[in-house]
């Protein structure tokens, strides 16, 4: 993609402009302003005239290996990610790349785009093509670091060199997949996703939380808040129906008003989940809708402040630790997300005499359905 040129001062002006158009208030957009004008004199002193994703890159860089990452890193690598979107002309809610930066080729980037595309057309989730683009990315990176810039260069020791790299062996699977992509559709003469080690996950006994510690949980909250009301709806959707995060976060508000079950298509399976809207939920969900901020998201769970866009499976997982911890329930090594109240239900069904085979294969919300 074409990065288009601005003055630093028109760029500033762009962003700052979007911004506000966004929702968000004076305050943060006076610290985009602030974070604009250091990475500007920077890049001003290394004889940058104008602002690029390589110069952004190097910033960064730079400024890790001098201070390590801490919360002013954090902020400025969000405004680079802005700052990027402007130039390529983009807008992405959610920037996160996992603290990695990747530094490909140009003959890379597009073929990261062709597949990103390919696995969208071929019917995977938004989700899973996200974890697919960091792991083809890291794999690619470490091709560039041996300075394997075309597939033309290829090499099943540099392929061996770049695994041995990532060091999350649970991307070894993507890598692998994409290499027999690269096999059948971008020219690569060989396959050599055999080369690519395979690991297996060990064994880990699924977390539980007993009745009484949910019930803790779930009464720490406070009600009485817009904020408070939005977490008690998606912690009972997790700790009463089981439902996965990503199912959480992706439902809409035709989904559950006038409505007495929850009818949809779950994100990782793509199988029917249906669940019955129960009292206690149902009024945390009306409760929630009757003070949600108005807003252009048919999504349930919004943020609580401008720009209200809808939550990440990720503020589930904030909140879900911060009321465990003012609940004072020790987790201990157990886990502390919403999969570990899933797996509490689960094993709730289980000791009632629901096979756990059954639980595992049909669903918590197949059982509910079942129970009620």
């Amino acid at each position: 993609m074409q990065e288009r040129n601005y003055s630093f001062a028109e760029l500033r002006t762009i962003l700052l402009e979007k911004l506000r158009s966004q929702g968000c208030s004076p305050i943060t957009v006076t610290g985009y302003r602030y974070q604009c004008n250091s990475i500007f004199r920077w890049l001003t002193g290394n004889g940058y005239d104008h602002y690029s994703v390589e110069g952004g890159d190097r910033f960064l860089n730079e400024y890790y290996a001098e201070h390590g990452e801490n919360q002013y890193y954090t902020n400025l690598r969000t405004v680079v990610y802005r700052l990027n979107d402007i130039i390529n002309n983009t807008w992405s809610n959610v920037h996160s790349d996992k603290g990695k930066h990747f530094f490909l080729s140009d003959d890379y980037v597009k073929i990261v785009e062709r597949y990103c595309s390919w696995n969208t057309n071929t019917g995977h989730a938004a989700g899973t093509i996200r974890i697919k683009r960091y792991a083809v990315s890291w794999f690619l990176d470490e091709l560039v670091k041996q300075n394997c810039r075309f597939l033309a260069e290829l090499s099943p020791m540099q392929i061996s060199q770049a695994c041995i790299r990532i060091t999350d062996h649970n991307l070894w699977a993507e890598v692998r997949l994409f290499i027999r992509y690269l096999t059948d559709y971008e020219g690569v003469k060989s396959d050599y996703s055999t080369i690519v080690p395979h690991y297996s996950k060990p064994y880990v006994t699924p977390s539980e939380y007993s009745i009484e510690e949910i019930r803790k949980i779930e009464e720490t909250v406070d009600t009485s808040t817009l904020l408070g009301k939005r977490d008690y709806a998606m912690i009972l959707l997790s700790s009463r129906m089981g439902m996965r995060s990503g199912d959480i976060v992706r439902l809409r508000i035709k989904d559950v008003q006038n409505k007495t079950n929850i009818d949809i298509i779950q994100e990782k399976t793509g199988y029917i989940l249906h669940l019955p809207l129960l009292r206690d939920l149902k009024s945390a969900i009306e409760d929630y809708l009757s003070v949600r901020p108005s807003a252009q998201s048919d999504l349930i769970f919004i943020n609580v402040y401008a720009p209200y866009n809808p939550v990440t499976t990720s503020t589930l997982r904030a909140a879900l630790k911060k009321y465990i911890r003012l609940a004072k329930v020790d987790p201990g090594k157990r886990k502390s997300g919403p999969h570990a109240l899933r797996s509490s239900l689960a094993s709730s069904m289980v000791n009632d005499e629901i096979g756990y085979e059954t639980v595992s294969k049909e669903g918590v919300g197949t059982q509910l359905k079942k129970c009620h």
